[in-house]
């Protein structure tokens, strides 16, 4: 039977097409005996096609855009999560709690580097003459001598001059009159031994390891307004009262070591003598330390004066204000016209606030007019 070519060749052209809109299909094998170039077989493209259509099918990957699994969906329908709703409220009240918690106790106890930074206000200052100014000296007074230092020390001293065995310092008033005014005979009623009676060297005094002094307490009122630390930097919130000093005797320096000279100061300082507020002025602190270590080298110089040639100072910690501090010196060396000496300074504690050292010497012209005696009976008061 003879074979229409034309139909044959259409069948197998409508199932090629049909292949070929199939996604991806696999790739047809030719086979090994198919027909030249240019010539093809009817058969050999029939059962190719079946193959094909057989074939597996090889699906294509769609790859979606690339996202990050904690970034939020914002058109989502799903529900949040109600449990880490809970817990970041949770985390926002312990947080507000514990800074308010904290907020308080700074203000109840602030930290030392809060009260320098923002220190308390402090009280306006008092007016000299007013009796609120009396009053607070007084209490300062009292303070003072109710140290354990204080007391301490006094339990080895002789009262020298204007000292605590004036009435004055005894009942715990300064009156005016008794700070500024020296009788004609240089005795005071009620004064000790060291003033109405014999020197210090050779009399009572020589059983005692201190001589307790009081500068500036009898000084005269028409020098004291042109002096610093006798009149300028005395007054409430200031030096309100003089300063305590323990000077040791030579009796004192043989039997408990160091030299005759060598001294514990306590000075009170105010609020009003500060750099910073609340904290007392780096100049302030070099001053008391230039009389404090000048008043040992004078003990040991030979005419019993000198004058300050070198000081130098390391601030150690912050001084605060409305504090007693300790001024402790020591000397260092005497050969001939000078004298070394150093000093530490620190609060009621212990705490050391600075340190110093200093070099003192006497003028050529101290021996031909000063009276070594005599400069000496000013030391002790």
């Amino acid at each position: 039977m003879a074979v229409n070519p034309t139909l044959a060749l259409r069948q197998p052209l409508r199932l090629v097409g049909q292949a070929a809109r199939r996604p991806r299909l696999a790739r047809i094998a030719t086979p090994s005996n198919s027909a030249p170039s240019g010539l093809t077989s009817p058969t050999s493209t029939l059962s190719a096609t079946r193959s094909a259509s057989t074939a597996p099918l090889r699906p294509r990957t769609v790859r979606s855009p690339r996202t990050s699994s904690a970034s939020p969906r914002y058109l989502s329908t799903t529900p949040p999560n109600k449990a880490g709703a809970r817990s970041a409220v949770g985390t926002a009240v312990l947080v507000s709690v514990v800074g308010i918690a904290a907020y308080v106790l700074g203000s109840i106890y602030p930290s030392a580097v809060l009260s320098i930074i923002y220190p308390r206000p402090g009280p306006p200052r008092l007016r000299d003459d007013s009796p609120e100014a009396q009053a607070h000296a007084e209490a300062v007074e009292k303070a003072l001598h109710a140290l354990p230092i204080v007391k301490q020390l006094k339990s080895q001293s002789v009262a020298s001059g204007a000292a605590a065995d004036l009435p004055a310092c005894k009942e715990g008033t300064l009156d005016p009159t008794q700070q500024k005014v020296i009788p004609a005979d240089g005795k005071i009623a009620g004064a000790n031994i060291a003033l109405s009676g014999p020197g210090l060297e050779g009399g009572e005094a020589d059983r005692h390891h201190y001589v307790m002094t009081r500068p500036y307490l009898r000084y005269d009122a028409v020098k004291a307004q042109h002096s610093l630390t006798a009149g300028s930097l005395r007054g409430p919130g200031m030096i309100a009262i003089p300063p305590v000093v323990f000077a040791k005797t030579a009796v004192g320096a043989k039997e408990t070591g160091g030299s005759e000279g060598d001294s514990v100061i306590l000075v009170h300082l105010g609020r009003s003598l500060c750099g910073h507020d609340g904290i007392i002025h780096g100049g302030m602190l070099a001053t008391i330390c230039d009389e404090a270590l000048a008043r040992t080298a004078m003990y040991n110089l030979p005419g019993h004066i000198g004058v300050t040639a070198k000081l130098e100072i390391n601030y150690r910690k912050p001084t605060r204000a409305d504090q007693f501090i300790v001024v402790k010196t020591q000397l260092v060396e005497a050969k001939g016209r000078k004298a070394q000496v150093t000093a530490q300074v620190e609060n009621l504690e212990g705490t050391l606030l600075l340190d110093s050292k200093a070099l003192f010497i006497e003028p050529k012209y101290a021996k031909y007019f000063l009276d070594a005696e005599t400069m000496k009976r000013h030391l002790e008061g």
